[in-house]
């Protein structure tokens, strides 16, 4: 017979067992859960690509154009987008705040994409366009995962392709506001709400404090609100107009981008010049020509 002892000790190891097997964790829990979640999400993005290619052709083949079917392609690729993110394994997102900065670029290139082939290309010339638009924006999804993980090995090369697609989307909007003659004020609003999103993707992973690089980036807005307005005494219009506001978003993003990383040297101030004074050179030699 056993002793008292070991009987309690039996029934009370018997007692907790329940609770043990309630604590312990079944496979899809915790980081398995998450990383089967990551990969099957991620799978996702050719056919969210796809999608935003389908859009975008049929935006820009009804005529005329239906804003509908705009504004459900970009609410498609926020949400899209969104769902990927969230499920990266090395992400840690609570609510939408949490990856509000990754669906920037998405959602804004496809606004951008949208309103720009819907304004200057015509004929056979859509197709290829939209291809190659659904091309960038794939690159922009898959580098917008790569880039939760800051030790991922491919990270330097989706930060490119994410700050190509960012100057890209950048550029659509600033042509579009003078394709569409757009008045002045709510031209330098839209130039310095979308200039403010579009810098928070490029300070993102140089700041560390979302506050201050939000502060930062609502600078850049009120710099290329202002460039704008004073664009607007100049005879300066269309795509070359487009291009200055582009040299300028380019310039103070950059100069700020490497004073937060404490890389502002001569030499680095020195570049941002040059590429500055030969894209001024093109914007008036181009005018001249014109």
């Amino acid at each position: 017979m056993p002793r008292p002892e070991n009987a309690a000790t039996s029934q009370s190891s018997m007692s907790i067992s329940p609770m043990a097997e309630e604590k312990m964790p079944a496979l899809d829990d915790g980081p398995m859960r998450a990383k089967l979640r990551g990969t099957s999400r991620a799978g996702l993005i050719p056919f969210l690509a796809m999608l935003f290619t389908v859009g975008l052709g049929l935006f820009i083949m009804v005529d005329p154009a239906e804003p509908w079917i705009l504004f459900g392609l970009t609410v498609l690729m926020g949400l899209g987008t969104d769902g990927i993110i969230r499920a990266h394994p090395q992400g840690n997102f609570h609510s939408v705040a949490d990856t509000a900065p990754h669906l920037f670029v998405p959602v804004l290139f496809t606004l951008s994409a949208g309103l720009f082939l819907e304004d200057v290309v015509l004929g056979y010339w859509a197709a290829p366009a939209v291809i190659g638009a659904g091309v960038l924006m794939a690159a922009a999804l898959y580098a917008e995962h790569v880039s939760v993980d800051l030790h991922d090995t491919a990270y330097p090369g989706a930060r490119f392709v994410l700050n190509l697609v960012t100057y890209l989307a950048a550029f659509g909007f600033f042509s579009v506001v003078y394709g569409f003659d757009v008045d002045l004020l709510p031209a330098m609003l839209s130039v310095g709400l979308v200039s403010t999103l579009l810098a928070v993707e490029v300070f993102r992973d140089v700041e560390a404090d979302p506050i201050r690089a939000l502060v930062f980036a609502a600078v850049i807005g009120v710099i290329l609100g202002e460039a704008r307005w004073v664009l607007y005494f100049v005879p300066l219009e269309g795509f070359l107009a487009a291009v200055f506001l582009l040299l300028t978003f380019y310039l103070t993003t950059g100069v700020i981008s490497h004073y937060l990383t404490e890389h502002l040297t001569p030499t680095v101030l020195l570049e941002f010049a040059l590429v500055t004074a030969a894209g001024l050179t093109i914007v008036i030699g181009g005018q001249l020509l014109d």
